[in-house]
């Protein structure tokens, strides 16, 4: 079978229906394989060229998500932040409504 002439299914019985199907299942099942050894594959490197384990990678990435994620900081109480998803907060919704802007809380 090539692409441009694609198997007629109506066929075909129900044996080889389902022949088709399972052979199909097992190759994604071996393209999905292939595709996360090969992105390992490639982090493995990056993390020789980068001097590093994977480990540390994954840990700073998970300091880095937390950092981004964070779109507003209270410029009177840095621990208080908000992403800009969700019910604003109440030190927020106080700010704007004493007349500051939201940008003077952008990080």
């Amino acid at each position: 079978m090539n692409k441009n002439n694609p198997i007629d299914l109506d066929n075909l019985n129900v044996d080889e229906l389902r022949a088709i199907t399972e052979n199909a299942q097992q190759l994604i099942a071996k393209k999905q394989h292939q595709r996360l050894y090969d992105a390992y594959m490639q982090f493995e490197k990056i993390a020789e060229d980068s001097n590093s384990t994977i480990e540390e990678i994954l840990k700073a990435g998970e300091k880095l998500e937390k950092k981004r994620s964070i779109k507003y900081r209270n410029t009177d109480n840095h621990q208080e932040t908000w992403t800009g998803r969700g019910r604003k907060p109440t030190w927020l919704v106080d700010a704007l409504a004493a007349g500051r802007d939201l940008e003077d809380f952008a990080v």
